[in-house]
């Protein structure tokens, strides 16, 4: 005659098939968190400032991220701000990247400094070039976040194209930049004053041809450097209007920032 289970055999059979799905359902939980965590870290803004050597306090969004092994520094044009680089900004950090967007002096929040407050609108062209500190000490600020120039690439538009080919010009150890309808002068930034040999695999250019300054310093921007990325389209306006107006541009940006930071 067979066995009739104990009571306490009953009980340790029903403990074991309740907890084959107790503990799928901890385990999702634990999984759930461990994602939700990691998408919370990567979407975070934090306001920051710092003062440039000339004495203003500049004020940028950053967007850290924790698994970053490359930060870049986005950089708006006239008349804009900061703002207008957050969904890009909010993109290339769930890219990887860590990013710092900054209002160049005069513009959005940096209106202070040690001689009072600034206005762009009253600029001289020699006040206008002096912006190039801004990006001198934002690049110092991610330097501290642990990125090396070796480790930062730049996107600007407009005059923050110019600034940004003039960073790379000083700074030749960057890694990229991205030059959204540069000028062939913009206030005082002159791009060929800032002409090196060996720069171009580093740079790429956009412009479109119902922008005609852009499309002038694209051109030329191209000649210097055969082996530079030249988009031109035939429309979609100026700086960062292009991104409204040529949807895929994001996309290619993103596609050649993997190709070049490695």
């Amino acid at each position: 005659m067979g066995s009739t289970p104990t009571p306490g055999t009953k009980i340790s059979m029903n403990v074991k098939i309740l907890s084959i799905p107790l503990v799928l359902v901890i385990g999702l939980i634990i999984v759930f968190v461990y994602f939700k965590n990691k998408q919370n870290l990567n979407t975070e803004m934090n306001k920051i400032s710092f003062v440039t050597k000339d004495g203003v306090t500049i004020v940028g969004n950053y967007y850290p991220n924790k698994s970053a092994k490359f930060a870049g520094i986005l950089i708006h044009m006239r008349p804009k701000t900061k703002e207008s680089f957050d969904e890009f900004a909010r993109l290339l950090q769930k890219e990887g990247y860590a990013i710092l967007s900054i209002d160049l002096r005069g513009h959005g929040e940096s209106v202070n400094s040690i001689f009072g407050k600034l206005d762009y609108q009253k600029f001289t062209e020699e006040e206008e070039k002096k912006s190039i500190e801004d990006i001198n000490s934002a690049s110092l600020f991610l330097e501290k976040e642990g990125f090396s120039k070796e480790s930062q690439f730049l996107i600007g538009a407009s005059i923050g194209a110019n600034l940004s080919f003039q960073f790379l010009s000083e700074n030749p150890n960057v890694k990229a930049i991205v030059l959204l309808s540069p000028g062939l002068n913009y206030r005082g930034v002159i791009l060929e004053n800032f002409k090196k040999e060996n720069l171009g695999e580093k740079i790429f250019v956009v412009a479109a041809q119902d922008d005609d300054q852009a499309l002038l310093a694209g051109r030329k921007l191209k000649e210097w450097y055969p082996n530079i990325l030249y988009i031109e389209y035939s429309s979609g306006g100026h700086g960062t209007n292009l991104f409204n107006t040529q949807p895929d541009l994001k996309e290619k940006i993103i596609m050649w920032l993997r190709e070049k930071l490695i």
